[in-house]
Order: structure tokens, then sequence, then C-alpha cells
């Protein structure tokens, strides 16, 4: 529970939620809840049960209150009560149990920040490739146009990108058409 207070609300409702076996209704939470604040010395109060509410809501993606960060799914439907953790804020004594209606269907949609770097390629250099293969996999014969001057072709640099450890001049001659079949097949080698 990486920079999550420890004593904050969020961090007992994890605790909360993984001694119930990962999800539950709030009518289980709250009084495990209050026994785990009272015990730690903390507040509790009429407006607690409503803290609960809010903090869950508040890392609930699929909750119209949404602001914080998603560690909690709306298991039955949002408006119904009853709230899970997702697997990474689960520990590994309470697997996920797939059985659970929110994984039988699944839970697809969460955002998730990501940075990373990516080696730029020069497209006219692409186009010009795909002109000299007219289009054509260079290993299958493939060729496929579905629209006026539109086909499904891939470029493969033969020298990869990746592998690149700085700016390099790369010329028609580096690269051949591909299908995106034999594409994939070239980078499982």
């Amino acid at each position: 529970m990486a920079n999550i207070e420890p004593g904050s609300w969020l961090f007992d409702l994890i605790e909360v939620y993984n001694e119930l076996g990962g999800e539950a209704p709030y009518e289980k939470v709250y009084p495990l809840a209050q026994e785990k604040r009272q015990k730690a010395g903390a507040s509790w109060t009429k407006q607690s049960p409503a803290t609960i509410r809010r903090t869950v809501e508040d890392n609930a993606e699929s909750s119209k209150n949404y602001r914080g960060r998603a560690v909690f799914y709306s298991v039955n439907g949002h408006g119904k009560g009853v709230w899970g953790l997702l697997p990474d804020y689960r520990k590994e004594a309470y697997p996920v149990d797939m059985r659970s209606p929110a994984y039988a269907a699944g839970i697809e949609g969460i955002l998730q920040e990501q940075h990373y770097l990516r080696r730029s390629r020069d497209p006219k250099l692409v186009e010009q490739r795909k002109v000299i293969d007219d289009y054509t996999c260079q290993t299958c014969g493939f060729r496929l146009q579905w629209e006026r001057d539109k086909y499904l072709i891939e470029v493969h640099h033969l020298s990869p990108l990746g592998n690149l450890h700085d700016v390099t001049v790369t010329s028609t001659e580096d690269l051949i058409c591909l299908c995106p079949t034999c594409h994939r097949i070239a980078h499982t080698r």
C-alpha cells in the first residue's frame, strides 16, 4: 500500500476489506472499521459511516464521486452498497474469487497513467517502402486493399528500432513490407 498513509481512512478500509475477503456491503464494513479505529485510538463519530462511504466512493473509478486513486470497484453496480478491492490492494491471503460477478464479466476501462519513450519513425520513408513493395507482404504475398489508396500492410525494420542506441540514418533498403501476421512472427524470433 505504497503512498497510502497508515492510520488514514483509506489505509484502514483497505485492511478491513481484506479481512472481509476483498468485498463486502457497507453494513459489514462499519463494525470492523469502528473496532479497528477505536483499537488504534482513532476517532469514531456519528459521521464515520458517511466518511467510510465517501472514502470508498472517492477511490472507486465506477463512482460518480471518483477523485482519488483506483482502489475499489462496485461489485453489483453503483448504488448497491457492495464494494470490492481491486487486485492490487488485496493481500495474498485472500486470492481474487474468479467466481465473483465483477470478475465473471471482467473489470476493464480503469485509467492508468503511463509514461514511456518511443523511437520515432520517418513516415515518408515508410510510405516509400510500401510503394516499392506495391503494398504486398514480401514473405507470403498477402495484399489487401479495402478502400481506394488504403491497404492492410505494415513496414518492418530489418534492424529493429529497439536495438538502436542512438539516432540512425535509415534507408528504404533497411525496411520490408509485411502483412500483420508475418510482422508479428518476425517480432517473435
